[in-house]
């Protein structure tokens, strides 16, 4: 508790009671307690109703430790006059002292009554109040006693409030808290670190800059600040950036913190289009992982889990590797993370009466311009025909724009998280909400791509959960389901997966169409200076997806193709795009002429008008890809894919086989270079899947792949036999 509190006089007149009392303080001041009790009983003596002196002879007993005298000093200072705060603030520390909690939290309550900034007053009541067990008012009273006296507070006591704002979801009082910390020890690197990761998360990456190089100047080993740093470059255009941010986070931090440094440079250069050097670090870490699991901590395993695992489907087309390394880290997610969060909401199923309509709710980041709302949008309409029921849930911070309005237009509910503890979205609080809503099946729409959902498809928070469309299955569950079709996976991949499979009869997807800009193909080819005679075969593989053996077998066709060019149109490092290119052709003795790099467009609109250019698409692998081949086959143009074993790697064989395609589909590199020159040198193949594609939009026969309603309803029907079944 804060040191007692003085009572005042104004008289310096030896004889008076004012004089003495202040006699009496000095005397209290300098230790000699016999002398300022003689002073204070001289005092009450001349002046038996004189208070003050009262408060004084308080102070000194408590000096001596005789608490009762105190009290009874403090309670006939009162008696005689009721508004003084010292005397009811010492009191309550008095009261405090013996454990009499709600005794003290009424005498500084009554102190705060009589004078509003006491902030010594405050920071007692805070600590009261925190052994009540009363956090979130305790936390309040400690803010008050800062602002009025700012000097009660440590740097470090102001770096533990900040803190303890932002878990409970206070984000402006945490950054108030951090910068008065700043204010006091100027070297603080973690007050600068924290302020730095609130700012990302509020959509403020650049501004966070400035705090995260800061924190490491004075810190150079703190590993959030590396981390953070490492991915608002990763995630913005300055891939070059990101990659010395990750060459230095490495250097600094490898031999104590080596598992979070490989995942953060694997990601960082996938995402430039280096996947071959994320694939030789990746390769060395799963190596390692055996020895290394009985170590691991909590912050390793969720990103070995959400990060990690994310990032495996594009380095390599192994089923069985694949679904070992997986499962053998979700186990451990599982154990470490889940069953030891005793925060997460569990509870049973109450039986209500069977309804007329299935509630269906979903959960997504995605309700917007993203590749999971373009191919979900389409669907989730048709399934609001059938029923009315539609519930849905963002589990991030939303990112609302125009597509947002339409997921709203169609849905009962669009819920939006309220609280943000440390910057993020809580499971529980979404999950209570899905649970309040009694749903029937809940469509999980990005699994591991977004860690939150496998907290809230662990509570199993409705009777039937289903993973679909924006990832693989998270491997949480086996009372679980993963929805799927028989071509992504064929008879047998039960073996691999922990969630139960669910397979719709023709496509795991399907979209009524894209909208584009107009555009007229001659005039855009002219405006490229692109022949009307040359043929093109666009590669829309952004960093994640391109790769050493895809730009050589694009290589390979141009070779064979001499009247032919390959657009290069994607999200990555151009530079690392522009060097890959170079050195395939020059091994393959073809002209870097003949390849054209394109920048990305502003909107979806505005992009697609590429296709007006291509002649033939020429898919990626080991991650196929999957909005970008929709929107190719729907403004009919044919398509080269490699078939592999995942289910990634067979989206593209998917969505062929979804509008009767056969052509294009290859299962080997030699096979992928074979379909791609057939298509560049036989106009009448090109001409004959183009027709295939037309035919395929028309209504009296539409095809699975661009028929959502048909999906929906076959959908809706699974789901009820699911929900019947439990």
């Amino acid at each position: 508790m804060s040191p007692d509190f003085s009572s005042s006089s104004a008289d310096s007149d030896s004889n008076t009671p004012e004089a003495l009392t202040l006699q009496a303080e000095i005397s209290y001041a300098h230790g000699q307690f016999a002398t300022a009790i003689a002073s204070c009983e001289q005092a009450i003596l001349l002046e038996p109703t004189w208070a003050p002196a009262y408060v004084t002879l308080g102070n000194v007993r408590q000096a001596q430790g005789l608490l009762d005298a105190a009290i009874r000093s403090y309670t006939q200072a009162l008696e005689l006059d009721p508004n003084l705060p010292q005397a009811h603030a010492n009191l309550g520390s008095m009261f405090y002292k013996q454990g009499l909690l709600e005794e003290a939290i009424t005498c500084y309550r009554q102190a705060l009554s009589l004078k509003p900034d006491f902030a010594e007053v405050y920071w007692n009541l805070a600590q009261a109040l925190r052994k009540q067990g009363n956090e979130a008012e305790a936390q309040i009273c400690e803010q008050k006693a800062v602002e009025y006296q700012p000097q009660l507070a440590s740097a470090n006591f102001l770096f533990n409030q900040g803190n303890k704002f932002a878990q409970s979801g206070k984000l402006d009082q945490a950054m108030k808290s951090w910068q008065n910390a700043i204010a006091i020890d100027p070297n603080l690197a973690e007050a600068y670190c924290q302020i730095g990761m609130i700012l990302r998360y509020r959509g403020e990456p650049k501004q966070a800059i400035s705090y995260f190089e800061k924190a490491l100047e004075l810190e150079p080993k703190l590993v959030p600040a590396h981390q953070h740093l490492c991915g608002i470059f990763r995630d913005s255009s300055n891939l070059a950036a990101a990659r010395q941010a990750v060459n230095h986070y490495r250097q600094m931090c490898s031999d104590t913190d080596p598992i979070m440094t490989a995942i953060y440079s694997i990601s960082t250069h996938q995402v430039s289009g280096l996947n071959q050097i994320a694939k030789d670090q990746f390769l060395q870490l799963e190596s390692q992982l055996d020895q290394s699991f009985n170590r691991t901590t909590e912050i390793e395993i969720r990103s070995l889990y959400s990060n990690l695992l994310f990032s495996l489907p594009y380095l390599r087309d192994n089923i069985t590797q694949n679904s070992r390394l997986i499962q053998t880290i979700s186990q451990r997610y599982i154990e470490q993370i889940l069953q030891a969060n005793r925060s997460l909401y569990f509870l049973e199923y109450s039986q209500s009466s069977p309804q007329q309509h299935l509630k269906i709710g979903i959960i997504s980041s995605h309700f917007n311009r993203h590749a999971v709302g373009w191919c979900s949008l389409d669907i989730i309409r048709a399934l609001s025909k059938i029923t009315p029921e539609i519930y849905l849930y963002f589990t991030d911070r939303p990112k609302v724009d125009d597509r947002t309005a339409l997921f709203q237009q169609i849905a009962r509910k669009l819920y939006e998280p309220k609280r943000y503890p440390n910057g993020l979205p809580e499971a529980n609080e979404i999950t209570q909400e899905i649970r309040q809503d009694e749903i029937d099946i809940l469509l999980d729409l990005d699994a591991i791509s977004m860690p939150i959902h496998t907290e809230i498809l662990y509570t199993q928070p409705a009777p039937v959960c289903l993973s679909w469309l924006g990832f693989d299955a998270p491997y949480l569950s086996e009372k679980n389901y993963f929805l799927c079709d028989w071509h992504t996976h064929p008879k047998g991949h039960e073996q691999y997966y922990t969630e139960q499979l669910v397979r719709m009869p023709d496509s795991f997807v399907a979209v009524s169409g894209f909208e584009r800009m107009a555009v007229n193909r001659e005039q855009f080819r002219k405006a490229y200076r692109i022949g009307l005679d040359q043929v093109i075969y666009l590669s829309v593989a952004p960093g994640r997806k391109f790769n050493r053996e895809l730009v050589e077998a694009q290589v390979a066709i141009l070779k064979q193709v001499p009247n032919s060019i390959l657009i290069h149109k994607a999200a990555g490092d151009v530079a690392v795009f522009q060097g890959a290119y170079q050195q395939a052709c020059q091994a393959a003795g073809v002209s870097l002429h003949r390849v054209k790099f394109i920048p990305r467009f502003p909107t979806e609109e505005e992009h697609r008008q590429i296709y007006a250019l291509a002649d033939v698409l020429l898919d990626s692998y080991p991650y196929n890809g999957g909005t970008h081949t929709l929107e190719a086959l729907w403004f009919e143009v044919p398509v080269v894919t490699r078939k592999g074993e995942q289910f990634l790697s067979r989206m593209g064989y998917s969505f062929l086989q979804g509008v009767g395609i056969e052509a294009g589909i290859a299962e080997s590199w030699e096979e992928y270079i074979n379909w791609g020159v057939r298509f560049g040198e036989d106009i009448a193949l090109r001409k004959s899947v183009q027709t295939q594609l037309i035919q395929a939009k028309a209504s009296t026969h539409l095809a699975p792949l661009w028929n959502p309603s048909l999906f929906a309803e076959n959908l809706y029907k699974i789901c009820g036999k699911l929900l019947s079944d439990r």
